[in-house]
């Protein structure tokens, strides 16, 4: 009779789970985002003396990741960044990232990044029309005007970024992908510079989660007539009553007439909570 070879588990939790007790198992993570070749986790404080067996458990399971850090703090401060640490593997914290034919360099614990947004910034830029000029706010280290210029046929993006760090990698980011005649990178804050653009834009694009909404009436000054708003926030789940009154106060605080044509989920942000996009249809 041939012996059947035992199969080793390919998910996190079911690798870790003989080597944590049984008590430290129910507070095994099994989800973490990937930036390119870094893992990114959240530890309960139930398992803080096993970081390093989790993280060296992440690495053997995964071979293109070479890198593991632990979230060691919630999103803080004006850039709402997270504090991260490496508990495995190479002792480097600027991820090397790619998405819809852009590489992009990502450095953790300065800048705030999602790859889970990857599939909406791609919606996005499939839903641009050629020669649009799309303004793209808080646009962090590139990866909204980035993934346009790399997806779309627009004419120009216009991105606004406060964040020192978040700009200065945008300006390596936009070298590395070669569309430096796409893309126009200002250093600043929307509320200083958004009077420059008085119905300059075709499209904004504004994924600033929790405050974005005190954005929304300069975003009506810089759209054209027929333009689009993409604007995303954090919700209750399925609660898009806030934002939408938000919206529409702030359509009518600068006389604009709009419609609404999509609002819908994007990704779960907690247990409680979901981020959320609406499309807006600005018509006069």
């Amino acid at each position: 009779m041939t012996k059947t070879k035992k199969q080793e588990p390919t998910n996190l939790k079911g690798a870790l789970k003989s080597k944590l007790t049984k008590k430290e198992f129910e507070f095994a993570p099994k989800a973490f985002d990937t930036f390119g070749n870094i893992a990114v986790i959240e530890i309960p404080k139930e398992l803080e003396k096993k970081k390093k067996l989790i993280g060296e458990t992440l690495l053997g399971l995964h071979k293109q990741i070479e890198t593991v850090c632990s979230i060691e703090s919630d999103h803080e401060g004006p850039f709402r960044v997270q504090k991260v640490k490496v508990i495995a593997g190479k002792k480097n914290l600027v991820a090397t990232y790619k998405e819809s034919a852009a590489t992009m360099l990502i450095p953790l614990g300065k800048v705030f990044f999602s790859p889970r947004l990857g599939s909406e910034r791609l919606r996005v830029a499939n839903e641009i029309k050629k020669d649009e000029v799309v303004g793209c706010w808080f646009s962090g280290v590139g990866p909204y005007p980035i993934v346009f210029a790399k997806n779309s046929k627009m004419k120009k993006a216009i991105a606004i970024e406060l964040n020192p760090a978040a700009h200065k990698y945008a300006v390596k980011n936009v070298e590395l992908n070669k569309c430096e005649d796409k893309v126009e990178l200002i250093k600043g804050d929307v509320k200083r510079q958004y009077k420059k653009f008085k119905r300059k834009f075709d499209r904004i694009a504004m994924p600033l989660p929790h405050t974005g909404y005190q954005f929304l009436k300069e975003a009506f000054y810089c759209v054209k007539t027929k333009g689009v708003i993409h604007f995303y926030e954090i919700v209750e789940k399925e609660d898009f009553a806030l934002p939408e009154k938000q919206i529409r106060e702030a359509a009518r605080e600068q006389k604009r007439k709009i419609r609404i044509m999509r609002k819908k989920r994007v990704r779960r942000f907690s247990p409680t909570k979901e981020q959320v996009v609406f499309d807006i249809k600005v018509l006069n």
